[in-house]
């Protein structure tokens, strides 16, 4: 390996991640990013001559004065932040180190900028790339600086007077740089090694320096998601554009996992709410009563319906990004939430939650574009949204608010509204019939009226296929029609496991549609009648999944980890530490006392090795055990009180033959629901396959978390009638 080669390629490996971790950051234009690349690509192949060419050297001279003019007239006359505009001139002043290196000098300041690039990334991003950048930072650097350190040596030696006899002979200094006996892999490998010290030297330094986030220089970190119907208005056309977008929004942590966690469940999370709509699309009227307003808070506790009680209320834990506007979804059945205070200049800050008349629930954008983290207590038994409260002191307003209908909406909306209610009397009853009449048709996001002059019309007596934003919207318009106050929702319905992080992942293509109805006894009741299709979330199979499902879960420990470590948490290590050696002089005091009371003037005891290596041994026994019984529990023979495997697959084979029934006879069941739930709720609708259904989900739900099994002749039998009541005449035919 030559020399000179192998000190360009760990320089260059520095630029490069520096620039890689400032541009991940998601702040420099890609205009400056493309630039920057094309010019470090270029720099690697300027060599020889033009590198001492002082034609050369002039030009970059002009080059970065006229650059350092423009970002400073960007910075004081056109807004730009200053640091942004510090960064890119940074970027810039590399590819120029980079395109004109000669000597030692110039490699140790390629060196330098880099390093202080990484350290501008912090401010930047912070994310995981800039985790594997710092990886590559810390095995990188001991190359650069032990080889810089040689060619600074060869460079200052050789070129002085020759010895021995040679005295003013200039030694080839090109020559020894180009050697391949200068360095060996040796060389490289001890360089290699030094990695692991100045690693455990950082992590000790990153744990016991002070988190003082003062901000002087603090830039959003990443920029915010931007969520299509969490704004002042929604369209009709919006909701098919992000259905299949993968972005992650935010994490769910349920608390007490099982080990095989089921891989999709449908969270329901709230996010806006809407009560005005045009023919076209929705908007948010001014809030009655004023702006939003600030949510109670007891320390770190914050209250919806009421403060959380923790020791009784069920805690789940949610990782928000960023999000423009910056919306608190809040789960289903939620009473409050916990949010730890963050650490600015010693001194705790608190979230700024605000809640709006509509209960809809945000946070103070100003925390440095790194979202929210906060847990969510859902209280025990039924809960509904904290705005029904507030609804008696303005009745008139209120019910103008949410019956509000488009001046131009067709008679034959309610005309079709007061045949699908004709039975019912109570606003519920109501809501139910149209929900029911809804859910037959056929989800879609394929935007078959979006083109219409009339889109609802359109979708209620031409298509009947839409997504969700259609259905809610015709359910909220219908049951305006006969005098019902509706208000249209936006939220999140949906999750995926993540089994390498243990988390559930809401994306933006899991946004959802669906109604609350006004009832003067229950308040706001919701309703979903999109297709059961429309609900279930989008899973990804496949290699691309499983690399995505690793970084993901590699991203949220390093934002628990790393990213939000503050003061707080080193107090938290701090007082652990203090207490353990509090505990040792207080040993150690209480045996001095004991002995001088004997009269013994005895040295420290000596140390029981003994008992030492027999607990070490015991230990590593142990640990060897819980190991060995963790794998067996993972097999899954170790499980106590699961059913073999073979009759799981039974109970799985028994529910897919009673969804496929269910799916012919034209009541299939949503994903939301459990076997025997719906069975129940067919029962209360008093349909044809109720009693079926309802044996049949006995025998899944025994067969399949019970200690009963489900024998092959049974399931046969099962199976056949099954079939039998798929292919009978229904009822209406």
């Amino acid at each position: 390996m030559r020399f000179s080669q192998v000190h360009k390629f760990a320089v260059f490996t520095l630029a490069v991640l520096g620039l890689v971790a400032l541009g991940a950051g998601g702040e420099m234009p890609m205009l400056s990013l493309g630039l920057t690349a094309v010019g470090v690509f270029a720099s690697w192949f300027i060599e020889g001559d033009l590198l001492h060419s002082e034609r050369y050297a002039r030009g970059w001279n002009i080059a970065l004065v006229l650059a350092l003019a423009l970002q400073a007239s960007r910075a004081l006359f056109f807004g730009a932040e200053a640091l942004l505009t510090i960064v890119e001139f940074a970027a810039l002043l590399q590819v120029n180190r980079l395109a004109s290196r000669r000597t030692a000098r110039d490699y140790q300041q390629i060196t330098l900028l880099a390093i202080l690039q990484l350290i501008a990334a912090t401010v930047l991003g912070g994310g995981l790339s800039y985790a594997l950048c710092f990886v590559g930072f810390v095995i990188a650097t001991p190359w650069a600086m032990t080889l810089g350190h040689l060619r600074r040596e060869i460079e200052g030696n050789y070129l002085a007077d020759a010895r021995a006899g040679r005295a003013g002979v200039p030694i080839d200094v090109a020559r020894i740089l180009r050697s391949r006996r200068v360095v060996g892999a040796g060389l490289l490998v001890g360089s290699s090694v030094l990695a692991v010290p100045i690693f455990l030297l950082t992590a000790v330094i990153f744990v016991l320096f002070p988190r003082i986030g003062l901000g002087i220089l603090t830039v959003r970190s990443r920029a915010d998601t931007v969520m299509a119907g969490f704004g002042t208005s929604v369209d009709l056309s919006g909701h098919g554009t992000i259905r299949t977008d993968q972005t992650i929004v935010l994490r769910v942590q349920p608390p007490d996992l099982p080990e095989n966690p089921p891989p999709v469940r449908t969270f329901r999370l709230r996010g806006t709410t809407f009560d005005t709509y045009n023919g076209r699309s929705w908007s948010r009227r001014p809030n009655v009563g004023g702006d939003h307003h600030r949510i109670d808070r007891d320390g770190t506790l914050y209250s919806l319906t009421r403060l959380p009680d923790p020791d009784r209320d069920l805690a789940v834990r949610i990782v928000l990004d960023p999000l423009e506007p910056p919306v608190v979804p809040v789960l289903e059945g939620a009473v409050g939430f916990q949010i730890d205070a963050r650490f600015e200049s010693g001194y705790p800050r608190y979230a700024d939650l605000t809640i709006d008349h509509d209960d809809g629930v945000r946070y103070s954008s100003n925390n440095d574009g790194i979202g929210l983290v906060y847990t969510t207590f859902l209280g025990r038994g039924p809960s509904r949204p904290a705005g029904r409260r507030r609804i008696d002191e303005r009745r008139d307003a209120f019910t103008n608010r949410y019956v509000q209908l488009p001046s131009d909406l067709s008679p034959r909306v309610r005309e079709l509204t007061q045949r699908v209610i004709a039975d019912e009397t109570t606003p519920l009853g109501r809501a139910r019939a149209v929900e029911r009449y809804l859910s037959r048709w056929r989800y879609t996001l394929e935007l078959e009226s979006g083109g219409a002059a009339r889109p609802l019309e359109d979708f209620l007596f031409r298509t009947h296929a839409g997504h969700c934003e259609y259905f809610s919207t015709a359910m909220a318009v219908m049951l305006r029609t006969v005098g019902i106050p509706t208000r249209n929702v936006t939220g999140f319905l949906g999750g995926t496991f993540n089994r390498y992080g243990r988390f559930y992942a809401v994306r933006q293509g899991d946004a959802h549609s669906w109604v609350e109805v006004w009832d003067p006894s229950e308040g706001w009741v919701t309703f979903d009648p999109t297709p059961p299709a429309g609900e279930a979330p989008v899973v990804r199979t496949g290699l691309f999944a499983e690399i995505d499902a690793v970084v993901e879960a590699m991203r949220m420990r390093w934002r628990h980890y790393v990213v939000d470590f503050d003061l707080g948490m080193q107090a938290q290590i701090a007082r652990k530490v203090w207490r353990f050696f509090e505990q040792r002089r207080r040993h150690d005091t209480l045996s001095g006392r004991v002995l001088d009371r004997g009269r013994t003037s005895i040295a420290a005891p000596p140390v029981p090795w003994k008992g030492v290596a027999g607990v070490a041994l015991g230990a590593l026994t142990l640990g060897a055990l819980a190991w060995q019984i963790n794998a067996w529990r993972r097999s899954g023979r170790g499980i106590r009180g699961a059913p073999p495997t073979a009759a799981v697959k039974a109970a799985q084979e028994l529910a897919r033959a009673l969804d496929a029934a269910l799916v012919a006879r034209g009541v299939a069941r949503p994903s939301n629901r459990t076997p025997l739930a719906w069975a129940q709720e067919l029962t209360r609708r008093k349909d044809a396959m109720a009693a079926l259904a309802t044996r049949v989900s006995e025998r899944y739900t025994a067969a399949r978390f019970g200690a009963e099994t489900l024998s092959r002749e049974e399931l046969d039998a099962l199976k056949a009638e099954l079939r039998s009541a798929a292919q009978a005449p229904s009822a209406s035919a």
